[in-house]
């Protein structure tokens, strides 16, 4: 099996047309449904909380994704009100560390994830072409990016951590998900 690249390891160039955003956008609203595919067959809760190899379990990576929350929603502003620079996310996962996922049902991650990433799309549903294609620099990747290269971060960090969790999945129950 292919072993998924770390996070702070991917290399990125950033290429989309403005008109791509919809795109974007819509694996944006996806993210929570194909959270919840993920897992809705599994049949044991508790092993969503396991944390394989000491890493992250099923439950860290999805509350991680409502962790992100509150900077994604601060980037958008920053965005639109013209910001040269973007607020820098918390490399070391603080937030993550301390919330104690584990102990949180399921399906009250999958509901957070759900109304914060509505929230979320609801900002950047109508936005112009613009707005879409304003720049900020961004802190740890030390480039201008536009607000459709922004969202395509996102869109792929939401992938990066479902893939995680699923392989933390795999790892703990042994099922090919």
């Amino acid at each position: 099996m292919v072993q998924l690249i770390p996070w702070l390891e991917r290399q990125w160039s950033f290429h989309l047309p403005v008109g791509a955003f919809p795109a974007v956008l819509e694996r944006l609203k996806g993210t929570p449904a194909r959270a919840s595919e993920l897992v809705a067959s599994v049949r044991d809760k508790a092993t969503l909380a396991e944390r394989p190899r000491g890493k992250w379990s099923v439950k860290d990576h999805l509350g991680h994704l409502s962790d992100l929350h509150a900077l994604d929603i601060c980037r958008v502003e920053e965005f639109l009100s013209g910001a040269d620079v973007l607020t820098a996310a918390d490399i070391s996962n603080q937030r993550t560390a301390m919330a104690g996922h584990g102990a949180i049902p399921v399906a009250q991650i999958l509901e957070a994830l759900r109304d914060e990433r509505d929230r979320l799309t609801g900002m950047l549903d109508n936005l112009t072409e613009v707005e879409i294609a304003a720049t900020a620099l961004h802190p740890r990747l030390g480039i201008s990016i536009r607000l459709i290269d922004w969202a395509e971060f996102v869109a792929e960090h939401d992938d990066h951590h479902l893939a995680s969790a699923r392989a933390a999945l795999r790892s703990v129950i042994g099922m090919d998900t």
